[in-house]
């Protein structure tokens, strides 16, 4: 019978230590989109990434407007905005966020031209968050 050597003391934490930095790096970047919005929950990990990815039209002076966050659930907060291919064509707002801390939250926008007043017609979308 071989007999397989056990592991304790410093050596087993390091081991531990080792697999839980491992776990953290694989986690999957959860994207969204304007189609998501408002269809249940997006659930993400603590240490997990989330992309939310939304449209609009080039040249048209609409842009997204962030309405609510839920910190402190969500660190991060950058954004930027993919180029058009030629005047009025598709584009996309883009916001990158982390998950820092558990628990649940909103986080909205709304697809706004910045000069305009808000008017019950505005196009929003609120993303549903819980943070395990």
């Amino acid at each position: 019978m071989t007999r397989i050597p056990l592991l304790t003391g410093p050596a087993f934490a390091a081991l531990l230590l080792l697999g839980a930095c491992a776990s953290d790096a694989t986690l999957p970047v959860r994207t969204v989109t304007d189609v998501d919005a408002d269809a249940g929950t997006v659930e993400l990990v603590s240490g997990q990434d989330l992309e939310i990815a939304l449209p609009l039209t080039a040249g048209t002076g609409y842009g997204w407007r962030l309405d609510q966050e839920p910190s402190p659930l969500l660190a991060g907060g950058s954004s930027f905005q993919t180029e058009a291919k030629a005047p009025g064509a598709p584009v996309r707002t883009v916001y990158r966020y982390t998950a820092a801390a558990r628990g649940r939250g909103d986080l909205s926008f709304t697809l706004k031209r910045p000069w305009e007043l808000d008017a019950p017609g505005d196009r929003r979308v609120v993303f549903h968050i819980r943070v395990r």
